[in-house]
């Protein structure tokens, strides 16, 4: 096919090819299949990628993942891709502009759009248009053709036999180095390499530098300074098929954040786009991630790899590593210490060793993680006593995942964790020495468990732990001073001994700040005991 050059916005692209659903010209996949390979589903019928989201990143307020949404041919992998007949080309649209809604798109004059309701995420059908000039239209989906456009192309000329992928990116609100633009990617892979497949890499992240790409998360920067918009060229670069895949985003050789990919179809062409927001959560609408396109449209929407964040509260333990099987999680970590690290999803089994282990040995205490979902973060805990007596509760790891809600932003939101070797309590605001009944914030809470989200008004609160099963008012064993902080997201996580023995820690706060990033940890000492 013809190479094309193209200064002009993406969705001028695509609205040429958008003829096609106004009734002038159709959709390719109606013209009948042609003699071009596609990226093959496999014998079993299977999408090539399974495993990823149907090209819809939304989050609820919980961090589950929402209803999958894309367009083009998602469902048809395994169709070929076709190629334009004599005096035509073939277009499609990716939408990559992460703050851009969903859109129509219109030829100039004309009162009915030719692309309809395209949102973050998804791709629209290959159309077939005859080769020419086209000025065309992009206006909010659903709105009224008489509507100003949100952004109209010009004239845009598009050549004989050129198929182009016109791929939306940057801020639509936002002018400058991270403004709204097209980028056109012309169709021209390589020849298939047996045991390979070909992924063309598109930088699109809007608020992030130049990166380096780190083929196996390994440490190992194969391709380097990829600018923002810019991309590793129409061949596309060969990876491993048939495996799954790490891949490392690295700035000026520092590790950013990994993904994984499923694994990849021999002789597959994937387009992956890294899009969205370094600045955001992963979890959120709009958080970085890579998009993946292939022949046939959107396949799906490839989360950041779970993030794990370490934190050691084991009253009696020493420096300690955690590891899951030979990967190390958390080196030489002590108490009150916190580490981060990113694994792929999946169940793991987390070992604790003292250090230096080198992850071998004998653990003194293995526990399972529970699913690790992409785009997720988790506070692993390591509690409990390694040596207990008296009814203490043996070491355990424990994770929580992290699904604070993001509304209420001028209020502090807390979660209470009992992550100390004692019997379950009741916890309260103190007013006069004393929780009355309506100040009590969580009742029975039991190691190693946490409560529910509790939003409070940003002030600093002096928060009281009682034995559970006490009539109110109740009488604080325990009480700390806890500053809320407008917007703060985070765990307040009792650690230590109440009557520490000379090699234990005594008892105290661990509030875990997760709106921080990294996240952060600050040790509240007792007001009294007794």
């Amino acid at each position: 096919m013809k190479s094309i050059t193209i200064d002009r916005a993406f969705f001028g692209l695509l609205t040429v090819a958008s003829l096609t659903s106004a009734g002038c010209y159709a959709p390719s996949d109606e013209r009948g299949s042609s003699d071009t390979d596609a990226m093959d589903a496999g014998s079993d019928g299977e999408s090539p990628l399974s495993g990823l989201d149907d090209g819809d990143p939304s989050d609820d307020e919980s961090g589950e993942e929402g209803e999958t949404g894309g367009t083009g041919d998602d469902d048809n992998d395994d169709d070929p891709m076709p190629e334009p007949m004599e005096g035509n080309a073939l277009v499609r649209v990716i939408h990559g502009a992460p703050d851009a809604p969903a859109v129509d798109i219109y030829v100039e004059g004309s009162d009915e759009p030719v692309i309809t309701d395209l949102a973050y995420t998804e791709t629209s059908d290959w159309l077939e248009v005859p080769a020419g000039a086209y000025n065309f239209q992009v206006r909010v989906a659903g709105g009224s053709p008489l509507d100003i456009p949100i952004y109209e192309t010009g004239e845009l000329t598009l050549p004989e036999g050129a198929a182009v992928s016109a791929l939306a990116a940057g801020l639509l609100d936002t002018m400058g180095n991270n403004g709204f633009r097209a980028i056109p990617l012309v169709e021209g892979w390589d020849s298939e390499t047996l045991g390979q497949a070909r992924v063309r890499i598109v930088h699109a992240g809007s608020d992030a530098p130049a990166v380096d790409i780190d083929v196996g998360a390994d440490g190992e920067i194969e391709i380097e300074a990829v600018t923002r918009f810019s991309e590793t060229g129409a061949g596309g670069v060969s990876l491993p098929a048939e495996v799954a895949l790490r891949i490392g985003i690295a700035v000026d050789g520092d590790l950013v954040t990994t993904f994984t990919t499923p694994e990849l179809p021999d002789g597959g062409e994937v387009i992956i786009i890294a899009t969205g927001l370094l600045g955001k959560l992963a979890r959120e609408d709009d958080g970085f991630g890579l998009l993946a396109v292939g022949p046939q449209g959107t396949i799906g929407f490839i989360k950041q790899d779970p993030e794990i964040i370490a934190l050691h509260a084991s009253p009696d333990a020493p420096e300690v590593d955690l590891c899951a099987g030979d990967t190390l999680l958390a080196s030489h970590l002590t108490f009150g210490g916190m580490q981060r690290a990113q694994v792929s999803p999946g169940n793991y089994e987390v070992a604790l060793y003292p250090s230096p282990s080198n992850c071998g040995g004998t653990a003194a205490v293995v526990d399972s993680t529970g699913e690790l979902e992409a785009g997720q973060r988790y506070l692993l805990l390591a509690t409990g006593e390694l040596s207990p007596v008296a009814g203490e509760p043996p070491a355990q790891i424990v994770a929580f995942q992290e699904h604070f809600t993001l509304d209420m932003e001028d209020d502090a939101v807390l979660r209470l964790v009992h992550g100390a070797p004692a019997p379950e309590v009741d916890v309260g605001v103190v007013t006069g020495a004393m929780i009355e009944e309506g100040n009590v914030l969580a009742v029975g809470l039991k190691w190693p468990n946490v409560t529910d989200e509790i939003p409070l008004q940003p002030l600093t609160y002096q928060l009281g732990f009682a034995a559970a099963g006490q009539a109110t008012p109740l009488l604080p064993i325990v009480d700390f001073h806890v500053p809320a902080e407008a917007g703060v997201r985070g765990w307040v996580v009792a650690a230590g001994d109440l009557t520490p023995e000379a090699n234990e820690e005594s008892f105290r706060l661990m509030m875990v700040d997760t709106s921080t990033a990294p996240w952060s940890v600050t040790e509240l000492m007792p007001n009294s005991a007794g």
